[in-house]
């Protein structure tokens, strides 16, 4: 088959309530950009563009024109099977910084394929796992309304917590000792987006470690190099790598340097592709794996969670930031003693797909 057609959809979802992280960070609706590819024989694909202008620079607008102009006529006409989606990603990988067009491109093409053989994706990604864990990226904001937001999650079937710290130490420890004391069976990881220095980071992570935290995210800024190499080694709390690790570059960068224990893949911004050869560099230096959100709606959620099915993925999924979105979705997604089963996501997937195509005609 060959690529036949590629369009963008803006794709706009409202939050229940804002995310905040970093020291200037907000998001408080999704506006992304639904990537449709469609084959020659008729067989479609979709992936999400998660654009961060605070991350990575992409807005809406420019996912929109970096496709429509330099993606697809690249990709129009290629030959698209299994043995040609890493090519082609790397056909348009010199259209720099477009990180989540990218990788919503590349999710799209995937897709698109394993619908013409009337496979699923597990079928492909070889997904062997049954079931992946998932977990919760916590907002900010009031004590009362963390806790509330805890305690909504935790009836939907969350079992693990990422949250956020780095803005006010002291305050946000004895927020965590509030949950771990009324939900005894959370678990909990940090999320520092880099806003700690090499002496704080020493005394928080200790203080995370003793409560039995388990791992804190990008603790420095991604530039203090030196520091986060020192860091890693005093293995105060195992650390997961996420802003240092934007593509495959940077985590062979980063694997030299040895200055993390844990790799978290972002399949919305390194696609199906490049997540997998980043996993497969990782998992032979004896790093561990995580599969993130970039704060996706239930469709890149899905694709995560099923990449996440994968051998060698042994953290929790953030594949539930759905729950955070105000949307109507036509399809449930069960989740049990905080997992999900893979065929559930396969299946509710293939709603969700087929329902997006047909609004989005």
């Amino acid at each position: 088959m060959k690529i036949q057609t590629i369009r963008t959809v803006p794709y706009s979802i409202p939050l229940k309530s804002a995310l905040h992280w970093g020291k200037t960070h907000e998001l408080a609706a999704l506006h992304h950009v639904l990537i449709i590819a469609e084959l020659d024989d008729g067989s479609v694909g979709i992936g999400e563009a998660t654009p961060r202008p605070t991350i990575y620079g992409e807005t809406p607008e420019s996912v929109m024109a970096i496709v429509q102009r330099e993606y697809a006529p690249r990709l129009l006409g290629q030959w698209c099977d299994m043995k040609c989606l890493a090519g082609l990603d790397t056909k348009i990988a010199d259209i720099k910084n477009n990180h989540t067009a990218r990788g919503a491109l590349n999710i799209a093409l995937w897709s698109a394929y394993a619908a013409s053989q009337q496979k699923t994706l597990s079928h492909y990604l070889n997904a062997t796992d049954d079931k992946t864990q998932l977990s919760f990226i916590l907002g900010t904001g009031s004590d009362d309304a963390v806790l509330q937001e805890v305690s909504e999650v935790y009836a939907a079937g969350i079992r693990v917590l990422k949250v956020k710290v780095g803005k006010a130490p002291d305050r946000e420890i004895a927020l965590l000792r509030e949950i771990q004391q009324q939900y005894p069976d959370m678990h909990v990881y940090a999320d520092a987006n880099e806003c700690f220095t090499p002496t704080s980071a020493k005394q928080v992570l200790r203080q995370l470690a003793a409560m039995g935290i388990l791992y804190c995210e990008e603790p420095l800024p991604v530039y203090k190099v030196k520091a986060r190499q020192i860091l890693q080694r005093r293995q105060f709390l195992p650390i997961i790598a996420d802003d240092s690790c934007f593509t495959e570059q940077d985590l062979i960068r980063e694997l030299s340097l040895n200055t993390f224990d844990v790799l978290n893949i972002k399949t919305a911004r390194t696609g199906f592709s490049q997540s997998r050869t980043m996993l497969k560099r990782a998992v032979r230096r004896g790093k561990r794996i995580m599969i993130g959100s970039q704060a996706s709606s239930l469709l890149g959620c899905l694709h995560a969670i099923i990449f996440a099915c994968q051998a060698g993925i042994d953290c929790p999924t953030e594949g539930s930031f759905f729950l955070k979105t105000a949307a109507e979705y036509p399809v449930t997604l069960p989740i049990h003693n905080g997992y999900v089963q893979r065929e559930d996501a396969e299946k509710a997937l293939a709603i969700l797909t087929n329902h997006l195509l047909r609004t989005n005609a």
